[in-house]
This record gives structure tokens, sequence and C-alpha cells, in this order.
């Protein structure tokens, strides 16, 4: 079976989630509440293992960042991680983790399921709309290559109209 492109981190988790938790050595890594779930993150699973476990399935990684509870400097640092080749603070910190080469992670998603009340941080369209705008603004002048998805709802509905009106001269999908 070929998997042709896997998400991560995945469902409400991810607008809690802060992948800096998730990088380094990971007997130093932080245990911190899974506020969607209601229980405790190891944060043994992080960045460098998901795009590790994607290699060897012959997959492309997505990333989906916290639009929750993250910001849009967090979101871009996290582009600079995975795939900034400079000599910065993030692409370094992966160099110095043991990963030299960029992983080139192509694919990155702008928050989960925003319109829900269930959902951390959740936003009306309007509201979610120039949020999405301002974290592709900094993802994309990161590094321009990055393909952006806006999250939207089932079926179609006036928050989804209201946000691919706003959103989308900035997303790819």
């Amino acid at each position: 079976m070929r998997i042709p492109v896997l998400r991560w981190p995945g469902g409400n988790f991810v607008s809690g989630y802060h992948w800096t938790d998730g990088v380094g050595p990971v007997e130093q890594r932080p245990r911190r509440m899974d506020l969607a779930w209601h229980t405790e993150e190891s944060n043994r699973f992080g960045t460098d293992e998901f795009i590790e476990y994607c290699r060897s399935l012959g997959t492309e990684p997505y990333i989906c960042v916290n639009m929750g509870t993250g910001t849009m400097d967090e979101a871009q640092a996290w582009v600079e991680y995975c795939n900034g080749t400079g000599d910065t603070y993030w692409a370094n910190l992966r160099r110095r983790y043991g990963h030299e080469e960029p992983y080139r992670v192509k694919y990155w998603g702008l928050g989960n399921e925003m319109y829900g009340r269930w959902q951390i941080g959740a936003l009306r369209a309007e509201d979610y709309a120039k949020k999405a705008i301002e974290f592709a603004k900094v993802m994309k002048w990161t590094d321009p290559s990055i393909q952006l998805v806006g999250c939207g709802e089932n079926g179609w509905s006036e928050w989804d109209r209201v946000v691919l009106e706003e959103l989308s001269p900035f997303v790819d999908y």
C-alpha cells in the first residue's frame, strides 16, 4: 500500500502542541498536558521522528501548525527548522540534533477545525482568515516553495465561503 501524504500532528491535539517540545534528545523533552484530550503528552515522537517515519514509508510529510495556542513566530520557526538552508538559529538547531540536510517539507496546514467550538482557540471565519493570512505570509517568506493548506468545514458552509474569499490568494489548497 502506498501512502502519498501523511499529516501530523493530527486532530484537536495540534491546537495545543508546541513543536519545540518535540525536538532534541528524547530524554530531555518536557512532558506537557494535552489540553485537547486531557492527558499527558510525553513528546517522545516529534518532528524528527515524524520525518524519519515518513521517509521510511516513502511518503510526503504534511505538517499542521498550531493556530490555537501557537503563534506565527512558532510556525515560521518550524518551517525554518525543517527547511532552512542558511546559517540561522533554527536550521542550525536541526543540524545540532543530527540532521544536516533540510527536510524540505512541502505541505503545511494552517490549523485544524478552527471553526469548531470544541477546538482550542476556535475562531469565527473572518478571524481565522485574518490570522491564517499572517501565518501564511511569514511561512512563505521563510520558504516560498512550501504549499499551504487552509482548513474548512465538512461540506460547504458560510464559514468556508468567507475563509476562501479572504484566504485563497495566500494558500494552495
